[in-house]
C-alpha cells in the first residue's frame, strides 16, 4: 500500500505524461506471443500518444493489426482515470458499425479497470472492504459512466445518436469505412465541447469523402489535422528480419535484397527515398493471406489510397513525385491562397503557361500552370472559381511576368472568353493551333485569317495522346532520373491523379472529384512535346520585366513597381494573404470590375 506521499508523486506523473502510466500499469494481449505482456510502447507508439496531447484534430492512417485502435484506447484510459471530476471527460466513440464501437469502448474500459485504485480517490482505496467497491456508476455495452464523473459512449452511425452528448473526444475508428461519414462528422463537429478533439483513424477505403479527403485537405494545409501516419515497418513486432529490396529491371522481375540493421525511422525514410520497398516474413505471409491481391495489399498493408477504377498513373510514380519533387510553395496569394509559387522568373530561362478554363460558377474550377522548360519544373499554379474574363487578367500578368507562352483550352467554349480578351489585351505571346490543323478542322483554308483567328488549343481527338503523353513524362521521371520528364511541385496536383481514373475506357476524374489541374498540365506537356518551335521563338525581355508587374487598359500597359517582384509585397513574403483587398477605383475600373470583385487575385496580397 502506497503512502500519501507516494500516490501524490505516482498521480503527477501519470498526469504529466499518459505514456508513463501506460507502460506502468497496462498490459496488452500480444497475438505474436498468444497472451498478455506489459504494454512496452516503442517509439511509434509513443509518438503517437504525444500527438494526440498536443493536436486537436488527428487523422491516423495504418495497416491491419498496427495496434493504433489498442494506443488510443490505453490513452483514453488515462484521459478518464486522471481526470477533474469538476470537469469530466466524455469519450464519444463512433464506428462503421455499432458492435464496433462497442468493442472500441469495451477497451478503453478494460484499460480504466487497471488502473490502480488510489486513481479513484481514499474512498476506493485502502481496505479490502474499500477495494470492492464498483468504480462504475453505469456500465452497459452502450455506455459506461464512472465515479468521477467522465462517461464513455458508443454510438451508432446516424446523427440523431449524437444528439444529446458534448464530447470532449470523438473516436471514429475505421472513419473511411463509415457510410456518410462526412456528414456524420460534420454534425458530431457541432456538438463538440470548447477544446474538445477528434480523432479519425482507418486503414483506407480508396477516396471516401470523409478520411481521406480530411487527410487529402491536411497535406493541402486547408483543415487543422495532423496527419499520424503509421507503416507496419515501424512495429518492431513485425520488422524482426526487415530486408529492403529493389527491382533490377522494369518488368520487376528481379530483385535486389538488403538487410535492415540499423532500425531507425531515419534509415527507413533514406530508403524509401532510396526506391527501395520494406519486406519480412510477417508481411510475406500476410500477403499470402490475402492471395497476393496488389489492391488488399496496397490498401491494407501499405497504406494506399486507391481509386475504385485504374489509375491512370501507377502510384508508384505519383508517389515518386510527392517523395522528391512535392514541396510547400514560397508564395501563396490570393484571397484564399487560390496562386501557389514556386520559384520567381529567372532570365534566360523559357515558362510555358496552360489553362484550363471553366465557367467559374459550376463544380468545376479555372486553373492554369506555369512550367519552367529550362528545368522542367512547376513554378507557379492556380485554381479557383473565376469568371473567364477575369482569369484573363490573372493570366496577363503572370504570362508577361514570366515571359511566356500561353496556351488556353478553348475547347467547349468557356476558353474562347479568355483569350479573346487576352487579344483585346494585346499579350505578345498567344498559343494559335498549327494552320494545317485549324483548316482540317474548319475545312474553310480560303477563309483562313490569323487576324481573325480565335488564338488557343482545342483538345479534342488529341486527348488520348495528350493523356498518354502526361503519363510517359510522370513515368520516365522515375525511371529515368529526376531529370527526365516533369517535376511536380503542388501537393494539390498529386491529390487530383490519386482520383483520375478509367471510367468507361476513358481518363477521367472520380465522381464527386476533379481534374483541372491535371488538364492543364497535360496541354502544357503536350503543346512543349508537339510544338515546341512555338516556344523557342520567344523574344528574351531584360531583367527588368521580372521585377515589374503591369496593369492593362485595354490599349497600353503601366508599370507598377509597388509590389516588387509581382507575386507579393516585398515586406508580406511570407505573410498569409488577407482577406479583404485593398480597392483601387482606377485599378478596378480597368480590370473591367467596377465592384473590386476580383482585384485580390492580381500581383498577390494587398
Amino acid at each position: 500500500m502506497l503512502t500519501a506521499g507516494e500516490i501524490l508523486e505516482e498521480y503527477t506523473k501519470c498526469l504529466l505524461d499518459p505514456k508513463y502510466a501506460i507502460v506502468t500499469y497496462f498490459e496488452t494481449f500480444d497475438k505474436t506471443q498468444e497472451g498478455f505482456v506489459p504494454f512496452d510502447l516503442f517509439q511509434k507508439q509513443r509518438d503517437i500518444v504525444d500527438d494526440y496531447r498536443t493536436h486537436r484534430f488527428n487523422l491516423v492512417s495504418k495497416p491491419r493489426q498496427a495496434g493504433i485502435s489498442t494506443v488510443t484506447q490505453a490513452y483514453s484510459a488515462t484521459l478518464i482515470g486522471f481526470a477533474d471530476p469538476k470537469n469530466p471527460e466524455t469519450i464519444l466513440v463512433v464506428a462503421n458499425k455499432l458492435r464496433l464501437a462497442k468493442k472500441f469502448t469495451k477497451g478503453i474500459k478494460e484499460f480504466v479497470k487497471q488502473l490502480p485504485r488510489w486513481v479513484w480517490g481514499s474512498d476506493y482505496y485502502g481496505t479490502p472492504e474499500k477495494e470492492k467497491l464498483s468504480i462504475f456508476k453505469k456500465e452497459s455495452q452502450d455506455e459506461i459512466e464512472m465515479v468521477n464523473g467522465c462517461i464513455i459512449v458508443a454510438v451508432a452511425t446516424s446523427e440523431d445518436a449524437l444528439r444529446g452528448y458534448t464530447p470532449t473526444l470523438l473516436i471514429m475508428d475505421e472513419a473511411a469505412f463509415i457510410e456518410r461519414g462526412d456528414e456524420l462528422f460534420a454534425a458530431a463537429l457541432t456538438s463538440l465541447g470548447t477544446g474538445g478533439k477528434a480523432t479519425l483513424i482507418s486503414t483506407p477505403n480508396g477516396h471516401d469523402p470523409l478520411y481521406h479527403r480530411t487527410y487529402e485537405l491536411s497535406k493541402e494545409g486547408e483543415n487543422d489535422f495532423n496527419i499520424i501516419e503509421m507503416r507496419w515497418y515501424q512495429d518492431k513486432r513485425y520488422n524482426k528480419d526487415l530486408r529492403w529490396y529493389k527491382w533490377l529491371n522494369k518488368d520487376e522481375t528481379e530483385r535486389e535484397y538488403e538487410s535492415e540493421y540499423e532500425f531507425t525511422f531515419e534509415s527507413y525514410e533514406k530508403r524509401i527515398k532510396g526506391g527501395w520497398k520494406p519486406t519480412s516474413s510477417w508481411y510475406e505471409e500476410m500477403c499470402r493471406s490475402m492471395n497476393n491481391d496488389k489492391r488488399k495489399i496496397a490498401q491494407e498493408l501499405d497504406v494506399s489510397f486507391l481509386g475504385s477504377g485504374g489509375n491512370v498513373i501507377e502510384d508508384k510514380y505519383i508517389d515518386w513525385q510527392e517523395m522528391h519533387h512535392v514541396c510547400e510553395p514560397k508564395y501563396k496569394a490570393g484571397k484564399g491562397n487560390e496562386i501557389w509559387i514556386w520559384n520567381e522568373p529567372v532570365e534566360d530561362h523559357e515558362y510555358l503557361l496552360s489553362s484550363d478554363v471553366s465557367r467559374g460558377d459550376g463544380e468545376d474550377s479555372s486553373s492554369f500552370t506555369i512550367i519552367d522548360v529550362t528545368t522542367m519544373e512547376q513554378v507557379v499554379e492556380f485554381v479557383g472559381k473565376i469568371p473567364p474574363d477575369k482569369l484573363a487578367l490573372i493570366l496577363y500578368e503572370y504570362g508577361m511576368l514570366y515571359n511566356t507562352l500561353i496556351v488556353v483550352d478553348i475547347t467547349g467554349g468557356m476558353g474562347v472568353t479568355t483569350t479573346l480578351k487576352l487579344k483585346e489585351m494585346k499579350y505578345p505571346n498567344l498559343y494559335y493551333e498549327e494552320r494545317g490543323k485549324l483548316l482540317k478542322k474548319r475545312k474553310d483554308e480560303n477563309k483562313y485569317n490569323r487576324k481573325l483567328e480565335t488564338p488557343g488549343y482545342q483538345v479534342g481527338s488529341d486527348r488520348v495522346a495528350l493523356v498518354s503523353n502526361l503519363e510517359k513524362m510522370i513515368r520516365i521521371n522515375m525511371e529515368e532520373g529526376v531529370n527526365k520528364g516533369i517535376k511536380i511541385r503542388s501537393i494539390r496536383l498529386i491529390n487530383e491523379f490519386h482520383t483520375f481514373i478509367y471510367r468507361g475506357g476513358r481518363a477521367d476524374h472520380q465522381e464527386g472529384k476533379h481534374d483541372d489541374l491535371i488538364m492543364a498540365l497535360g496541354i502544357g506537356l503536350y503543346i512543349l512535346e508537339f510544338s515546341f518551335k512555338k516556344l523557342k521563338s520567344l523574344k528574351s525581355k531584360t531583367k527588368n520585366m521580372l521585377n515589374s508587374w503591369v496593369v492593362c487598359n485595354g490599349d497600353s500597359y503601366t508599370p507598377n513597381n509597388e509590389y516588387g517582384s509581382g507575386f507579393v509585397n516585398i515586406t508580406n513574403k511570407g505573410v498569409k494573404s488577407q482577406s479583404k483587398p485593398k480597392f483601387n477605383a482606377q485599378t478596378a475600373k480597368n480590370m473591367q470590375d467596377p465592384t473590386g470583385r476580383y482585384l485580390w487575385l492580381l500581383s498577390g496580397s494587398r
